[in-house]
C-alpha cells in the first residue's frame, strides 16, 4: 500500500485525510518507510526515533501506538511487521508531499493578503509593545482534563503535579498548575488528557503556544497509574529546547535565532556526523553574531564534544569546548544547560567524575538528567575503560 507522508506536519495522508501521528510515531514509519520492504534493526530505530538507549519493550510499545494510529487512519496496522532477534520493517510504502497544497493562483493571492495582514498585525504589535510595560517570566500552564471513570482521580492528579514539579526547575519560566482566571491566555500549556488506546488507556500530551494555540510538540504514553514519571521526564526532556529558548538567565532569544537554535538542536538530536557538522555551522553563526546567546554557544561546545565522543574528532575539540564554557559558567552560575555542555566535554575527556559533579548540578534545571547519572554512577572506572564509558554517554539524555 502507498501513503503519502507529510514531515512538516508529522501527517500521514490516506483517502485524501490527513492524521497526524505523535512525534515518535512518525519518526517510526518514516524510519521504516524509508527502508521498505527492508528491516530496519532495533540499534537503528533506537538511535533515529529516541537518539537515546531504550528497551525492547519500550519500542515494542511504541510499535504498538503506531499500529494503532495506522488503524485508526484506516490503514492495517499489520503492515508494520516484527522480524524476529531483529527489529521491524514494514511493507507500506511512502511518498513526501506538502499537506494543504493549494493552487498557485490562488495560493499567491493568499501569500500577499497574509503578508499585508502579517505587517500590519507586526505593526500594531511593535507600537503595543513599545508603550507596554516590562513584563515578568513568561507563563507556563499545566492543565489536565477530567479522567473518565474507572481511573483514579488521585492517580491522575499525581502526573500533573510531577509535571509541574519538573517544569518548575527551567528557567525564565512561570510555571502554573491551573489556566489564569483572566482571559488573558499563558504563554504555554502544557495539557494532558486520557485517551483510550488498544488494550488499556493511553496519555496524550502536548505543548501549546498560548496565543495561537500552535501545538509546538505532542506526545503518547501508556498510562500506569503507579508509573507516570518516565512519560513526564520524556515530555520535559523534548519540549526543553523550545522552553529553554525562550529565556537564558533573563536574555530573551530573538525569534530568528530561535528557530536557527531549534534547528542546530534537532541535527545534534540525531546524532550522526552529518548532523552534528551541519549543528556546528549553524550554531557558529549564531555564537559569532552581533547577540551571541548562551545557549547557542553552550550547544555549539556540546557538539563538539559529541562529535569527540561519537565519532572520534580530535580531543582537542572537546578541550577546546570546556575552555569556553568555563568564563560562561562563571558569570552565569545558575544556567543548567551550560553545566551540562560542560560534563559532555569532561567526558569526552575522559574526566568521568568531574562530568557527573556538573551533571548534578545541571539536573537541578534539567530534571530528566537523572537517568544519565544513574547509568554513569552505575559503572566504576575499573569496570570499564575510558572508551566504554564514551560509548556509555555518547548517546545523549537517557529518556
Amino acid at each position: 500500500m502507498k501513503l503519502q507522508l507529510c514531515r512538516v506536519r508529522h501527517a500521514i495522508v490516506a483517502d485524501g485525510r490527513a492524521h497526524r501521528l505523535p512525534d515518535l510515531s512518525f519518526r517510526l514509519l518514516d524510519l521504516l518507510a524509508s527502508r521498505a520492504p527492508a528491516p530496519v534493526s532495533f540499534a537503528e530505530i533506537e538511535q533515529f526515533v529516541w537518539n537515546a538507549q531504550v528497551t525492547r519493550e519500550t519500542i515494542k510499545q511504541r510499535v504498538t501506538m503506531l499500529r494503532e494510529s495506522l488503524t485508526q487512519a484506516g490503514i492495517n496496522g499489520t503492515t508494520i511487521e516484527a522480524v524476529r532477534n531483529h527489529g521491524y520493517r514494514t511493507l507500506l510504502t511512502t511518498t513526501a508531499i506538502e499537506t494543504g497544497r493549494r493552487d498557485p493562483i490562488r495560493s499567491k493571492v493568499a501569500a500577499v493578503v497574509a503578508l499585508v495582514l502579517g505587517l500590519m498585525a507586526a505593526v500594531s504589535l511593535s507600537l503595543a509593545l513599545r508603550s507596554a510595560p516590562a513584563t515578568g517570566p513568561a507563563i507556563l500552564a499545566v492543565a489536565a482534563t477530567p479522567p473518565p471513570p474507572g481511573v483514579d482521580p488521585a492517580a491522575w492528579d499525581s502526573l500533573r503535579r510531577s509535571m509541574v514539579r519538573a517544569l518548575s526547575k527551567f528557567e525564565g519560566l512561570q510555571v502554573v498548575d491551573h489556566l489564569p482566571a483572566s482571559g488573558t491566555p499563558p504563554s504555554y500549556l502544557v495539557r494532558a488528557a486520557i485517551e483510550p488506546s488498544g488494550q488499556g488507556q493511553g496519555v496524550s500530551i502536548e505543548l501549546v503556544e498560548g496565543g495561537t494555540g500552535a501545538i509546538l510538540f505532542a506526545e503518547q504514553y501508556r498510562y500506569i497509574p503507579t508509573d507516570t514519571d518516565r512519560a513526564v521526564l520524556h515530555f520535559a526532556n523534548n519540549i526543553h529546547p523550545q522552553l529553554a529558548s525562550l529565556s537564558a538567565n533573563g536574555a530573551a532569544m530573538p525569534d530568528e535565532a530561535r528557530l536557527r537554535y531549534a534547528e542546530a538542536f534537532r541535527l545534534w538530536r540525531l546524532g550522526d556526523l552529518q548532523s552534528l557538522n551541519g549543528a556546528r555551522e549553524r550554531l557558529h553563526a549564531l555564537a559569532s553574531g552581533p547577540e551571541p546567546t548562551l545557549l547557542a554557544r553552550s550547544l555549539l561546545a556540546r557538539v563538539q564534544s559529541d562529535l569527540v565522543l561519537r565519532h572520534g574528532a580530535p580531543g582537542a575539540l572537546a578541550r577546546q569546548a570546556e575552555l569556553q564554557l568555563r568564563p560562561l559558567i562563571a558569570t552565569h552560575p545558575g544556567v543548567g544547560d551550560l553545566r551540562y555542555s560542560l560534563s559532555r566535554s569532561l567526558l569526552a575527556q575522559g574526566k568521568r567524575q568531574e562530568a557527573l559533579d556538573q551533571l548534578r548540578i545541571a539536573q537541578r534545571t534539567m530534571p530528566f538528567l537523572s537517568r544519565d547519572i544513574i547509568a554513569i554512577e552505575g559503572r566504576t572506572q575499573s569496570q570499564i575503560g575510558g572508551s566504554e564509558i564514551r560509548n556509555e554517554v555518547a548517546r545523549g539524555p537517557a529518556i
